[in-house]
């Protein structure tokens, strides 16, 4: 699929002019949906970052690529959609219009600029090089996740202590990270907050007149917990069962979240020195 240029974007029109017409809206992802089974504890799963924009046309055709997979690979695939650019996800309109609501997250932004994709839409596959590319095309994601599928974990993931207050919106927990092999380098956990169910419109090339209204986005990236970059919590020589447990506390929901029983918490651990996602786990904010 031919990739949406960012520059020759800034040249399309706002929604002003567009045909906007109703369709059958996308469903949030069902938690019964799935249809594989998962390579259970010991095994590495997959991050996918798909960077995409509602006024990106090509964006919808990867999202259902990432729709699909998540219903093939369940538990051992965490989808992520990164909102991203100042093209394809800044505002054109004022609320309560279609095409009011910013997606972006200042790690989104960060993201795009460190990984440098060549346009929308495009992916990060666990976030390691494939064919010197770090980048990698909705049609080569299955692949790439066939990839790292299956290889032996270094490290497992697993959320603690999830208390999320409703009065305050406020939340506390722990992430635990357990050496299941030696190994060695700085590593780095980060902690998403994904929003599904988000109503808003999508610009998609499919469809007559480009814009679906009302669109469900799901797995958007509302925040990160602690920084773009994550905090450390390995360095130097990694010992087989040696722990560490980071904890989170007095995080309040940021007033970009809609729906707290929507949200989903993701975390992961990845090494410093080339970015590769080495272990990744997911849970509903509200279970």
């Amino acid at each position: 699929m031919m990739k949406q240029l960012l520059l020759p974007a800034l040249l399309l029109a706002g929604f002003a002019g567009c045909d906007v017409i109703e369709e059958p809206d996308n469903p949030v992802p069902s938690t019964n949906a799935c249809e594989g089974v998962s390579n259970g504890y010991g095994f590495r799963r997959v991050l996918l970052e798909d960077l995409t924009g509602f006024r990106c046309p090509n964006c919808p055709a990867a999202a259902d690529v990432a729709k699909q997979l998540d219903g093939i690979y369940c538990e051992d695939l965490v989808v992520v959609a990164v909102h991203c650019t100042g093209v394809f996800a800044s505002p054109t309109t004022t609320p309560p219009d279609p095409f009011s609501t910013d997606f972006r997250t200042a790690a989104g932004e960060a993201y795009v600029s460190a990984f440098s994709p060549p346009g929308l839409p495009n992916g990060l596959v666990s976030r390691r090089a494939f064919d010197g590319s770090q980048i990698v095309g909705e049609d080569n994601w299955s692949s790439a996740i066939a990839d790292i599928l299956g290889e032996p974990a270094q490290f497992e993931v697993t959320f603690q202590q999830v208390n999320y207050d409703t009065g305050t919106e406020t939340l506390d927990l722990q992430v635990k990270l357990d050496v299941l092999r030696d190994t060695v380098g700085e590593h780095n956990l980060v902690v998403y907050l994904l929003e599904d169910g988000v109503i808003e419109g999508q610009e998609d090339n499919r469809v007559p007149g480009g814009i679906v209204y009302p669109y469900t986005h799901n797995h958007v990236l509302r925040d990160n917990l602690n920084g773009t970059w994550g905090t450390q919590v390995f360095n130097g020589a990694i010992t087989t069962g040696q722990s560490n447990v980071l904890p989170i506390n007095d995080y309040v929901l940021p007033a970009n979240v809609l729906e707290p029983a929507n949200c989903h918490l993701v975390a992961y651990i990845y090494r410093v020195d080339n970015d590769e996602v080495m272990q990744v786990t997911e849970r509903k904010l509200v279970e």
